[in-house]
């Protein structure tokens, strides 16, 4: 019993001395955290704040560290009311208050490309309405007090020549590092973007252009339109599966529409070809089509029993057709009677007008109709 105790005190020692024994680690403060920043004031000073690495309550601190927005990787931005996460390099820094006021990280580029510019980096797009900082290395610059110009003119695209000028800043201090510029509309010239070329240009005493430091080219443009999100994403591989299933069930669709067409529409080559009940009657002559033939068998027969009857002594009785009529058969005795000496009496016998004519005078169209009446009578 003894002995398990001591066996188990032995343990409870070891455990602790391990425990003792392991390191406080903590996470290492990165050197982007401890880099010197700017920060520009409400009335546009700049000033440098170095941060510097300290401990409070036994735990590393960085006491005047830069914003997040300058030294974070995962960054968080709203674009009309939408929120959305990246990662990698931050964004182009901005002012966050009038006046200019903002930060932004120093600039070390004395003999990189573009020097000494660090910020806009080369091909940036630079939206109308925003502000933003244009920073330099101040190194670059041997003399202390020197002034310079911050230019921006526009590039021809198809030679790459400067054109003429887009924007100009007042006299500025080189040892400042920055200058805060806030894109017009009237950059783009009424087309959708512009190309601008960005260049400092140092001034001698008297104020006039001694050189000409080239800077990056970047886009003017107008900010993106809102494009809705609507939180769904297109999956590539139920397209793969449902694509060729609808296009299938299509094509089945298709090729059976045209076997039943065939069948229910087939028509048989005897019901073409009949000379029956059915069809034109490609076999019929122009009469047969006509209804003629019937009428013309019937004639043939008659003439054949009417020679037969004729050859037999017999008599065949045949309608005589009537002669034209002429006007001697109508008109009897009037058709060669001169007419000029003829007149008409329409009155009747005994009236006053009967009484006045010449006694010489006759009524000959009435003579004319008693003779005809005499002769049908007879």
């Amino acid at each position: 019993m003894r002995a398990s105790t001591s066996a188990a005190a032995a343990a409870a020692a070891l455990l602790s001395s391990l425990v003792a024994a392991v390191p406080n680690l903590r996470p290492r403060e990165t050197n982007t955290a401890l880099e010197p920043w700017v920060t520009v004031d409400d009335e546009g000073k700049p000033s440098t704040v170095t941060p510097v690495l300290s401990t409070i309550s036994g735990t590393p601190t960085v006491v005047s560290g830069a914003p997040h927005d300058l030294t974070a990787t995962v960054f968080t931005q709203t674009n009309y009311g939408k929120v959305s996460t990246s990662t990698g390099t931050a964004p182009t820094p901005t002012p966050t208050a009038a006046g200019g006021a903002g930060s932004f990280q120093v600039c070390h580029n004395k003999n990189g490309e573009n020097a000494p510019w660090c910020i806009p980096t080369e091909g940036t797009p630079l939206y109308i309405g925003t502000t933003y900082y244009f920073t330099w290395d101040t190194s670059y610059f041997t003399a202390p007090n020197t002034s310079i110009l911050v230019q921006g003119n526009y590039v021809d695209e198809k030679t790459g020549e400067i054109t003429d000028q887009a924007f100009q800043s007042p006299k500025w201090a080189a040892s400042w590092g920055f200058w805060n510029y806030k894109v017009e509309n009237t950059l783009t010239k009424f087309q959708s973007s512009k190309n601008i070329t960005l260049q400092l240009a140092t001034l001698t005493a008297t104020g006039n252009t001694s050189d000409i430091i080239k800077g990056p080219t970047v886009l003017i443009a107008k900010y993106p339109p809102y494009q809705p999100d609507t939180g769904k994403k297109i999956d590539k591989t139920a397209l793969i599966i449902a694509l060729p299933t609808v296009f299938g069930l299509i094509a089945l669709v298709v090729i059976g529409t045209c076997i039943w067409n065939r069948k229910s529409r087939h028509i048989g080559l005897g019901n073409i070809m009949s000379r029956g009940r059915h069809g034109y009657g490609i076999g019929k002559s122009g009469r047969s089509r006509m209804g003629l033939s019937k009428q013309n068998k019937a004639n043939e027969r008659i003439q054949l029993m009417e020679r037969e009857i004729e050859a037999n002594g017999g008599e065949v009785y045949r309608d005589v057709p009537q002669r034209p009529r002429r006007d001697s058969d109508a008109l009897g005795s009037l058709a060669g009677t001169p007419t000029e000496d003829r007149r008409m009496d329409f009155h009747p016998p005994g009236s006053r007008n009967q009484r006045e004519q010449p006694a010489g005078d006759r009524n000959i169209f009435r003579d004319e109709m008693r003779r005809q009446d005499d002769e049908w009578k007879l």
